[in-house]
């Protein structure tokens, strides 16, 4: 029987995220309504995500009530669900962020995860992770929360840090490109009629398949894919080594042909982790077809989704009703229904990665049902892989501390450590981290007691 659920969404105004999340949240059949809180310090946005919600509800036929909270224990009060999509300063902090430290040589081309850009949007953001977590604890302990704000890594260890009851999953798509990998290199096609999630998590099981994902977000690798017990990566390593530099010029491909692995998200994000893959020599990493996604392009984006947004809520605008490829939803429907699923989380290390730290937060392969979500088993690293996560697992630790006890020396050092602050010079790393200190000041009080 259908039932209903109370749903909070933190940062419920983010208009490139809300259509495609809460259209998968409606598209489900086992929940009828309930409430749909949602809170987030940009009033504009987030009315107009509430009234597309409520077009939703007329378009679907479900019986939601709908609210922009103010504040934030009321949103999470007795909630069953709690959704993180939320960035302290959003556009304004981000353009600090990534055109701050390019006056010191340093170039990132997206500034999501891990260089100093990743750095700089983590010690504001996951001290209000942590506080999250601390609300639901008191308004909705036991509640599930669904993270997909990024840096992903650092904000997720945040919120399981002040976990006791709360049930903490990062949520990321970067994997879902694997299908693509897989028909290129080993010419293995995903079906038409079959998504790519059922592809993942069902039909490749279904037709003989094995495979392990290991790594940290935005970095994960393919360790190990079989087919009736037949080890294929050799084949996969075998394909990027003879393509490569025949048109295709990839980061992903390069690594793989070094490493013996093939790194699963896409090459802008991976580029970040390597500064020989983004520098003056190639580029910054043009060479490997990567392009500056700017702060112009992110706000035009955001405009865009937000005028989207308003023409559904008025009917000017057709909605397709078919799933998005988040896992999500397909989370929650396991969780009510307690059937078991497959899906691609972020969270703690608890020995399903053997040779990364214990705690710090991994992607890994999990099963979703009655017991909850339950990370697979990924063995170890390969050698030179493992020695390269645990370098951006401490950074990330480093940095974790610094946002939480807003520390700056550690703030320095995480800094100092990240291998794409190599073009600054080291004596300047100081007043990097000041710069951005003092750009940010407003979403960094911990900083400034």
């Amino acid at each position: 029987m259908p039932r209903k659920i109370n749903l909070a969404v933190i940062g419920g105004g983010s208009s490139q995220w809300m259509t495609g999340l809460m259209r998968d949240v409606y598209l489900l059949d086992e929940v009828e309504g309930g409430e749909i809180r949602l809170v987030d310090p940009i009033i504009e946005r987030v009315e107009a995500v509430a009234d597309m919600l409520r077009a939703f509800n007329r378009l679907r036929g479900k019986a939601f009530a709908i609210s922009v909270v103010d504040n934030r224990k009321e949103a999470l009060k007795d909630a069953d669900f709690v959704i993180t999509t939320f960035s302290p300063g959003s556009m304004d902090a981000f353009e600090n962020d990534l055109e701050i430290p390019f006056k010191y040589g340093i170039f990132q081309p997206v500034s999501m995860t891990v260089g100093p850009c990743g750095i700089s949007a983590a010690i504001r953001t996951a001290p209000v992770a942590y506080e999250i977590v601390e609300d639901m604890e008191e308004m909705c302990p036991g509640a599930w929360l669904l993270n997909v704000t990024n840096p992903m890594s650092v904000v997720t260890r945040a919120m399981n840090l002040a976990a006791r009851t709360v049930k903490v999953v990062g949520l990321c798509h970067e994997v879902h490109a694997l299908p693509r990998y897989l028909a290129e290199t080993l010419g293995i096609q995903r079906p038409a009629d079959v998504s790519i999630l059922d592809f993942m998590y069902r039909w490749l099981a279904k037709e003989g398949y094995e495979y392990t994902i290991a790594g940290l977000n935005h970095c994960p690798w393919l360790t190990e894919f079989r087919h009736h017990g037949d080890d294929l990566i050799p084949a996969v390593r075998r394909y990027c080594s003879e393509h490569w530099g025949r048109g295709t010029v990839t980061a992903k491909y390069a690594l793989c042909r070094t490493f013996g692995c093939l790194p699963l998200a896409g090459d802008r994000h991976l580029v970040e982790f390597w500064p020989s893959l983004c520098n003056l020599r190639n580029g910054y990493a043009t060479k490997y077809g990567v392009r500056k996604t700017t702060v112009d392009a992110r706000r035009q984006g955001v405009e865009r989704s937000l005028a989207s947004v308003r023409r559904i809520a008025k009917g000017e605008e057709l909605v397709a009703w078919d799933p998005s490829d988040e896992e999500l939803t397909g989370i929650m429907r396991a969780i009510l229904t307690q059937t078991t699923s497959v899906g691609t989380v972020n969270m703690p290390n608890r020995g399903q990665i053997a040779n990364l730290p214990r705690d710090v937060v991994v992607e890994t392969l999990a099963v979703i049902g009655a017991d909850g979500v339950v990370p697979k088993p990924s063995g170890s690293l390969p050698g030179p892989i493992a020695s390269l996560m645990r370098l951006h697992a401490d950074i990330h630790e480093l940095t974790l501390q610094a946002g939480l006890a807003g520390d700056r020396d550690l703030l320095v050092q995480a800094l100092s450590l990240d291998p794409l602050s190599a073009p600054a010079d080291f004596s300047e790393i100081g007043q990097l981290a000041d710069d951005l200190l003092a750009a940010n000041k407003q979403w960094l009080p911990r900083f400034f007691k």
